[in-house]
């Protein structure tokens, strides 16, 4: 993969050019999110109401999950340069507290003129199932 700082603009990048990136899903993250949103849904924060739903406990609320391609895109790949205009996922499987997720980052098209990039999103947790997939523009702003 390219060092963030070297993508200075969309030609330094090529289609099929992936990065990816781990993060855990723990208690601070779960609670930060809760202290930010204000989303104090039972699902999130009650065991016993998420398991009587038929999920195996608490589960980690989908735009926590999604908000880490926020920081994929912004620091790391494209980067610093960019701005998304465009980001859309579909939540496929619940994550759980203790969840470890492998985010991927796809470029997919490239728009040299319009200075943009067409990214595939994708997280998948520790058991190798993809908990959510989708797709992301974003556009060079040197």
């Amino acid at each position: 993969m390219i060092e963030p700082a070297a993508i200075g603009n969309v030609s330094d990048l090529s289609i099929g050019q992936q990065c990816t990136s781990t993060v855990a899903i723990g208690e601070k993250e779960l609670s930060g999110f809760i202290a930010l949103t204000g989303d104090t849904a039972p699902l999130h924060t009650d065991s016993e109401t998420a398991v009587r739903k038929g999920f195996a406990g608490r589960l980690a609320h989908g735009m926590l999950v999604g908000s880490f391609y926020s920081t994929i895109l912004g620091c790391q790949f494209p980067g610093p340069n960019t701005v998304i205009s465009r980001i859309s996922l579909d939540m496929l499987k619940p994550v759980y507290i203790g969840d470890v997720l492998t985010y991927r980052v796809l470029v997919e098209s490239i728009s040299e003129a319009v200075s943009s990039v067409r990214l595939a999103l994708s997280a998948t947790n520790q058991h190798g199932h993809v908990v959510n997939k989708g797709m992301a523009t974003c556009v060079f702003k040197p």
